[in-house]
């Protein structure tokens, strides 16, 4: 029985001995390089995810330890989005705490698919409509619009090819710009994307009217600001005179409307072949399609009424 009792110790023993090791050697620095990286934490990263990114970036050495000692010192709650700037040469514990005290006094830009640079940032150059692509931006706090505009653009002109790969359409960028900004206003999925695109070419290529109700939507707010942008078209905004009335004049009109997302950047470049050349947004939410007018009178008495 003795016996017994001094093999459990011993073994109890070298558990805590193991997990000595294994903690210390966690909470060492990964290197005794002092060159530092930055590393971003974004609204609402868990613990569990800053630690795993810690680890991929070789700025901590073990994740699981980083989060039992980040727990341990209370700091899982206190570390905070931003930018910071960290070094290989830093203990665990010196990373939390420097991770809980703030990064730096940048900020987050939010551009959601579908807004007009009005709703985003007044000052920025309105002829750039349609190409300050959605997305989250982190801006030093210093920076001015053109410098925040090349960050912006940057990130469009990488993801506007990663979506024209493998396209087969004949748009220049521009039209396809155009096209995704009228295709942002008129779906919500991707399936729904690319089935109203493959609609949209097919009425361009017979030359018929667009009849896009947000570019009435785009004249309306364009000439008055208004309190909400976007609210329903009336009959007097479709009748307005202008070259964005895609009821009145065919084919594409002469700019974007919104800043389209990557989706409908995709789905211009990737629509779904079919016969249909109408389509209605139903009262049920979904998406109705037609190939005659007749059929689209019958899915509007259907869908609409």
């Amino acid at each position: 029985m003795k016996k017994l009792v001094v093999s459990i110790l011993f073994a109890f023993v070298l558990v805590l001995v193991s997990a000595y090791i294994y903690i210390s050697n966690g909470l060492k620095p990964v290197s005794t390089t002092a060159e530092t990286k930055q590393f971003v934490i974004n609204p609402g990263d868990s613990t569990s995810i800053i630690a795993a990114r810690l680890q991929k970036n070789q700025l901590v050495r073990n994740k699981n330890v980083f989060m039992l000692m980040a727990y341990y010192l209370k700091l899982n709650n206190q570390l905070q989005s931003g930018l910071f700037k960290l070094s290989p040469s830093m203990s665990a514990e010196e990373v939390a705490k420097t991770l809980s005290s703030g990064g730096s006094h940048d900020y987050w830009l939010k551009i959601i698919d579908g807004q007009r640079i009005a709703e985003i940032v007044p000052t920025f150059d309105p002829t750039l409509e349609g190409y300050i692509f959605p997305d989250s931006y982190l801006i030093p706090q210093d920076y001015s619009d053109d410098q925040i505009l090349s960050i912006i653009s940057s990130n469009f002109q990488k993801k506007y090819q990663q979506a024209a790969q493998g396209s087969s359409v004949t748009l220049s960028e521009k039209e396809a710009v155009i096209l995704a900004s009228l295709i942002e206003r008129e779906a919500r999925t991707l399936v729904s994307k690319q089935m109203v695109s493959g609609i949209l070419h097919n009425r361009l290529e017979a030359n018929m009217a667009l009849q896009i109700d947000a570019t009435a939507q785009y004249i309306r707010d364009s000439r008055q600001k208004p309190e909400k942008y976007w609210l329903p078209a009336t009959k007097n905004d479709l009748d307005a005179v202008s070259p964005y009335n895609t009821y009145l004049h065919p084919g594409l009109p002469p700019g974007p409307i919104c800043n389209p997302g990557y989706d409908s950047l995709y789905a211009a470049l990737h629509p779904t072949a079919s016969d249909y050349v109408y389509y209605i947004t139903g009262n049920d939410n979904k998406m109705h399609y037609a190939k005659t007018l007749d059929e689209h009178n019958q899915n509007i008495d259907l869908y609409l009424k």
